[in-house]
């Protein structure tokens, strides 16, 4: 579980110290007109998140911050809840506030194991920072992670969107997502905690193969300079990225023109200038509405989109139709409304690119 810890030469504790010094920099840039009065850090007891947890610290102290770590235990290994209560004794050392939230019994997935899982994490950890005024939730994701989501998103057929870097703020319902270590090797991470003489722990799933991640992770490990070509696979995911950003100002332009955002987050849409649209725009319009309804973090399946693409380019809509927890409605003669398909205090997520339309 732990790793035994030692120090190094004196050379390795300044490489360490620039590297405090780079994400210490990193975490300001997100706060560019005032600082919060609390943050909070997921923390899985992992190198990554762990390392991640010691920087806010640093960073908390300096301008009289908050912080919060908390830790989901699962309950998916037999060690985890374990492994949550050491946690918690490292971190009491180090006087950070710590708190472990439990998944119950009735929440553990039974199939997609690792999707639903980290959707009922994620859920967790928001409750828990909207109950406590926490606007920002600090995430350990680096940059092997970003290399092995581009990896995953193009095994599944993902495109422009898929592909994109993984943003380092993203907002999910009322709090920002933020990942400063995008660009931080793990090896940097695990050397960092050598040097604060601070042990971590490696989850035993992830040699267990099953999962993709894994198969992904391995496949990197296999060559020698791994770490370079992680870099080269995000330096690509991030030029996808701007390609992505100039296809999105093509929409938004033609996406102003036939959509209007009325309260309570109903959304209409001029049917006959929508069938003028070209596929790929109209697809990525009708992605980014569902995700604003909907409230989800995830984009819907291209497939679920497609359907519902060509369900309105019927000449008339006359029954109300359920997608992704939307309802797609009859709204006058010339259009149709997709609305919120609970009666719920929806938030406008502010993190899609709809938020340029009005």
């Amino acid at each position: 579980m732990g790793r035994k810890i030692f120090i190094k030469n004196q050379k390795f504790l300044d490489q360490m110290n620039e590297l405090l010094k780079f994400a210490l920099i990193k975490i300001e840039e997100i706060f560019p007109k005032k600082l919060p009065k609390t943050i909070a850090v997921a923390v899985s007891g992992g190198c990554d998140s762990l390392a991640l947890t010691l920087i806010l610290d640093e960073f908390c102290r300096a301008k009289k911050i908050k912080l919060f770590a908390i830790t989901v235990d699962h309950k998916m290994r037999q060690t985890s809840s374990i492994e949550a209560q050491e946690l918690s004794k490292i971190l009491q050392k180090k006087k950070i506030s710590h708190q472990i939230l439990t998944i119950s019994d009735k929440k553990i997935p039974q199939k997609n194991i690792e999707a639903n899982l980290r959707e009922a994490r994620y859920e967790m950890l928001h409750d828990f920072c909207e109950k406590n005024k926490i606007e920002f939730l600090f995430l350990g994701h680096h940059l092997g992670d970003a290399a092995e989501n581009f990896l995953i998103r193009l095994f599944r057929g993902s495109g422009l969107d898929g592909l994109s870097t993984m943003s380092e703020v993203l907002e999910y319902k009322k709090i920002k997502l933020v990942r400063p270590l995008l660009n931080i090797e793990k090896e940097d991470l695990k050397n960092f905690l050598l040097s604060k003489k601070t042990r971590w722990f490696e989850d035993e799933t992830n040699d267990d193969e099953k999962f993709l991640r894994n198969k992904i992770r391995k496949f990197f490990d296999s060559f020698e300079e791994k770490n370079l070509i992680q870099k080269r696979i995000k330096n690509a995911s991030d030029e996808i990225a701007q390609m992505r950003d100039f296809f999105d100002e093509i929409m938004l332009a033609e996406a102003r023109k036939i959509v209007k955002l009325l309260p309570e987050m109903v959304f209409v849409i001029e049917q006959k200038k929508f069938a003028k649209l070209s596929e790929k725009i109209a697809l990525k319009l009708l992605a980014l509405i569902l995700i604003e309804v909907s409230g989800d973090i995830y984009k819907p399946r291209l497939e679920n989109v497609k359907n519902l693409y060509q369900y309105l380019l019927q000449n008339d809509v006359k029954k109300s139709r359920d997608f992704y927890g939307c309802v797609v409605k009859k709204f006058d003669e010339k259009s149709i409304a997709i609305v919120p398909k609970k009666k719920c205090n929806v938030q406008k997520n502010l993190r899609t690119i709809l938020k340029k339309l009005f």
